[in-house]
């Protein structure tokens, strides 16, 4: 119910309704969480773009990030992935997230 992929058992029929409705529930507790506020980030990220694997939507959520900020650079799901692994500082880079663009760019500050 929570990916917007199906409805079937859920509080409504609207799947992309149930989705935004468990992020409604979901996201408030984490951007009050001292986590979050000291440095955290959150990725809202679709799984697939219409008809294809992209564009896919992105929404990255953090006190570094750059307000308001939109661009057109293709990013891939090995973006995220690398992103992920260079906020954490895990090495090597795995399968195509060492050929992939970071998304560093969304940030003000990035590690």
């Amino acid at each position: 119910c929570n990916d917007m992929h199906n409805s079937g058992g859920c509080t409504t029929s609207n799947s992309v309704r149930n989705g935004d409705t468990w992020l409604a529930q979901q996201i408030p507790s984490i951007l009050n969480s001292q986590a979050y506020q000291n440095g955290g980030v959150i990725f809202i990220v679709w799984d697939e773009g219409e008809g294809n694997d992209g564009p896919i939507g992105l929404i990255a959520l953090s006190p570094d990030a750059k307000p308001g900020y939109s661009n057109t650079i293709h990013y891939t799901h090995s973006s995220t992935l690398r992103t992920i692994q260079e906020i954490l500082g895990v090495t090597p880079l795995l399968g195509d997230a060492a050929n992939a663009t970071d998304l560093s760019d969304l940030f003000v500050a990035f590690p």
